[in-house]
């Protein structure tokens, strides 16, 4: 009976462990059955080009819903006296239909004229159509052209270009001097002929491909000892376009051997700008970005430093979680029973070449959790692939994490879309699925600079979202949002640089500030931060550090300024020596620079506090300079005596319910000015300040359309507006303001006289040019804001007599002044012109179109 009894047991355990092992691996091998993997293969959407004398350029992407195309700058098209502009198709996988389109105003508010193109056919072997526009158009604007695509399948894609009227543009000669540029740049024999086209500083990056710029060495710049070969087609872009000036981007693919026999694929960019001065075309701005393509053999460890390549080290969102094992594990629990083992585990998280990878530390395993490309995709990638970024939203202790890919989406089943997508990357599975789709229908600039200002995913998988100003909450399972903050970009509110944090100014009905807020969007937990009876006036985040000034009694000065932390311990305190105050404080990235004066009221010089980041980072991002590659991207792991890591691929897997929600940001986009560097937008009200930071950094100015105003450190070598005579008036300071103001009129071909309110020169120029953007330079100094004539603009300035004048243009050693005092127009010798227009306290405005 015993052993009967026994015998029952034993089947009874081989039964179930039979019966457990049966559904464990009937859900391994099903698995792709139940959960089918989500294409993500090669682009599949019709592009269309631009086709002129020759050259074919300007791709446009197709999108799968509308675009405000009054935000959209991805190309201008030039338009000749013809007005005829011709359309050329590449169709992967189904062909054009039937196009449409419709020519819009440069706000794409008013509608011009549109039409359908006519049927689309085979020149040289080129599928193509042609816009034949019949509306008067105006010299020099530029206008929107929104394109329809009508697809075999039935299917209605939208594409989007600018296009400008105009005869002079010489695009031609341009382009073809940006391409002999960029052949010479392969070859090394034309070493010495490029450095006449350079501006080489001794403080620039040399010795590193990833970041290549007009003050680079001329060695770097001609690849060094790489010999790379282009794969590709060089994809053409015309950015910005006139007259003079042109901002052309290429776009290609290389591929280099290592010391090894190893070939590696990079994608490279370009930006040129020229200028031509009648049939000669010169160089005034050059940056070039090299990103490696990512497989298996790009990484490998040397000690505890893992390769990642060359990749942008500043985009790489390094992220450490997991869960660390105490130093000390007590092996049993309150009750005296053994502890359930539990598994600890580090992971890091890390951005790279498009794409999101996870390094498992233990098992020595790299999985890229989402990529556009699957490992055996060799298909040469477009530029699109350029507009999209990825963000880490929240990890979890398990290795589990949600991320957000935004921007364009490249290919797949969402191929077209353009907005945010949120994921779940699952370790255990080695797949990520979507969670929701946010449309988005301006472009990738703003929208980046939204995600970067504030996006996260709090325990209650709830995402915070800044976007156009406001801050929305959406919750990812119900797919609702709703609006947290209106109007979150205002002086009274500041986000920490973490994105979790917001402090907001409680004013009371005469407009004073009550307290400062700090809510915790994470955690839901509000703090006020009060000061007695005296005012506060809230600077911003210094990193995740709260910046703020305590006013004078009754003053709109500050006696002092306190960086505090979030739980108000006070980390620094500022105050101006011998009884001085402050006048002005401002954040710039990591910097605190602030501005105070004596108590005789002089101007002190500026004072600076860096911010430096408390907590160690656990996975530090650095170079490593290797001898053909230069300078690479490297990460420390803490993990020692791994050779190679097992790379592994994570598969995208198809969600059961449609993911996109009805959305559209309701917020007001900014208007002021930005400052573009390398691609990252800053915004920036006072014009002046953005010039310097602008001048300061090789950026420039834009608006938020995107369109370029100036571009402070790239201006031609000499530029004259040749513009009209000015009247002689003499010391009379209103009749100088009415002959500058006729001299601009008449300059500006427009009718009729000027008026004055008996206001200052600044009202003046508003007054008389309502169409304008009238700018305040004062303060920079003549010879930096000359890069405004270089754009078209003259300078409206006083001299070392207190004289209105017009600066219309420069040379290397003159600058040509109006004068409005003896109506005469003078080229003055450089530094004195510099020097005297500085003696007048550098009053200095112009305008932009």
């Amino acid at each position: 009976m015993k052993n009967r009894k026994k015998l029952m047991l034993i089947a009874g355990f081989y039964l179930i462990s039979f019966i457990v092992t049966f559904m464990l691996a009937n859900h391994i091998l099903n698995y792709d059955r139940i959960h089918p993997s989500k294409y993500q293969g090669d682009t599949s959407l019709i592009k269309l080009y631009v086709k002129s004398s020759g050259i074919r350029f300007n791709e446009m992407i197709g999108y799968a819903e509308e675009m405000d195309a009054a935000y959209l700058r991805t190309s201008l098209t030039p338009v000749s006296d013809s007005k005829n502009v011709t359309i050329q198709l590449e169709e992967p996988a189904s062909g054009a239909r039937q196009i449409y389109y419709a020519l819009m105003d440069e706000s794409n508010a008013k509608e011009i004229e549109s039409g359908e193109c006519p049927d689309i056919e085979r020149v040289e072997g080129e599928r193509q159509t042609q816009i034949n526009f019949s509306s008067e158009l105006q010299q020099g604007k530029e206008y929107c052209l929104n394109l329809t695509v009508l697809d075999d399948s039935g299917e209605t894609y939208y594409y989007y270009t600018r296009v400008v009227y105009g005869t002079n543009f010489q695009m031609y000669d341009k382009i073809q001097f940006i391409m002999d540029f960029h052949n010479a740049t392969f070859q090394k024999s034309a070493t010495a002929s490029i450095a006449e086209h350079l501006a080489y500083s001794s403080d620039a990056s040399s010795n590193d491909f990833r970041t290549v710029s007009i003050y680079t060495d001329s060695d770097t710049v001609t690849w060094g000892d790489l010999d790379p070969e282009v794969v590709s087609d060089v994809d053409i872009t015309i950015l910005n376009l006139n007259s003079e000036t042109a901002e052309i981007q290429l776009f290609y693919e290389i591929q280099a051997r290592d010391d090894l026999g190893n070939d590696y694929n990079y994608s490279v960019t370009e930006f040129y700008d020229v200028a031509s001065t009648g049939s000669t075309v010169s160089l005034i701005g050059y940056s070039r970005k090299m990103d490696e393509k990512l497989d298996d053999q790009s990484f490998y460890f040397n000690n505890s430093n893992l390769r990642l390549g060359i990749v942008d080290k500043d985009k790489t969102d390094v992220q450490v979680y997991g869960k660390e094992e105490p130093e000390e594990e007590e092996n049993t629990s309150e009750t005296g029973q053994p502890k359930q083992e539990e598994e600890y585990n580090t992971y890091i998280s890390f951005v790279a070449d498009g794409g999101l990878w996870v390094y498992n530390t233990r098992d020595n395993i790299l999985t890229k959790a989402f990529g556009f490309e699957r490992k055996s995709q060799v298909s040469h990638r477009d530029q699109s692939y350029l507009n999209h970024g990825i963000k880490v939203l929240r990890t979890e202790e398990n290795g589990d994490l949600y991320f957000a890919v935004y921007g364009y989406m490249y290919n797949g089943d969402g191929e077209g879309r353009f907005g945010i997508e949120v994921n779940k990357y699952n370790r255990a599975d080695g797949t990520y699925s979507e969670i929701l789709f946010i449309p988005y229908d301006k472009n990738f600039a703003l929208l980046e600079q939204s995600i970067e200002k504030m996006a996260f995913v709090d325990e209650e998988n709830r995402m915070y979202l800044y976007l156009e100003g406001n801050i929305y909450c959406f919750d990812l399972m119900m797919k609702k949002f709703e609006l947290v903050l209106e109007g979150a970009d205002s002086q009274d509110c500041a986000i920490s640089d973490d994105g979790q944090s917001i402090v907001r100014s409680i004013r009371d009905t005469g407009g004073k500030i009550q307290c400062l807020e700090w809510k915790n969007l994470n955690t839901g937990e509000t703090k006020e931060i009060l000061n007695g009876s005296r005012q506060l006036h809230m600077i911003g985040f210094l990193g995740d550090n709260l910046v703020y000034g305590i006013l004078k009694e009754g003053q709109d000065v500050m006696e002092s300024v306190q960086i505090v932390d979030d739980d108000q311990n006070l980390l620094r305190e500022y105050r101006v020596p011998d009884g001085g105050y402050i006048t002005e404080a401002y954040i710039t990235d990591d910097l605190l620079t602030i501005y105070s004066r004596t108590k005789d009221h002089q101007d002190r010089p500026e004072d600076y506090i860096l911010y430096n980041e408390s907590e160690i980072q656990e996975a530090e991002i650095f170079d490593v300079y290797q001898e053909l590659r230069m300078r690479e991207t490297w990460i420390s792991t803490d993990t020692y005596g791994n050779d190679m890591p097992v790379v592994l691929f994570a598969r995208g897997v198809e969600t059961y319910s449609d993911t996109q929600m009805a959305f559209k940001a309701e917020g007001n986009i900014y208007d002021g000015f930005y400052v573009n560097i390398n691609g990252k937008l800053e915004p920036c009200p006072d014009f002046a300040q953005a010039y310097k930071k602008a001048f300061d950094n090789d950026g420039k100015i834009v608006d938020s359309q995107g369109r370029i105003i100036v571009r402070p450190a790239s201006r031609v070598s000499e530029k004259s507006l040749n513009g009209p005579g000015i009247g002689a008036v003499e010391t009379d300071e209103t009749a100088q303001q009415r002959e500058v103001l006729q001299w601009l009129l008449t300059f500006e071909k427009k009718e009729g006289e000027p008026s004055l309110d008996g206001g200052g020169m600044l009202q003046n120029l508003q007054a008389n040019f309502p169409d304008y953007h009238v700018v305040d330079l004062t303060g920079i100094g003549l010879d930096d804001a000359l890069s405004m004539i270089s754009e078209g603009s003259p300078l409206i300035v006083k001299n070392s007599e207190g004289t209105w004048c017009v600066a219309e243009g420069y040379s290397d050693n003159h600058i040509e002044i109006a004068d409005s005092k003896d109506g005469t127009v003078v080229k003055y010798e450089r530094d004195s012109a510099v020097n005297g227009i500085a003696s007048s306290g550098n009053i200095i405005y112009s305008y932009y179109k």
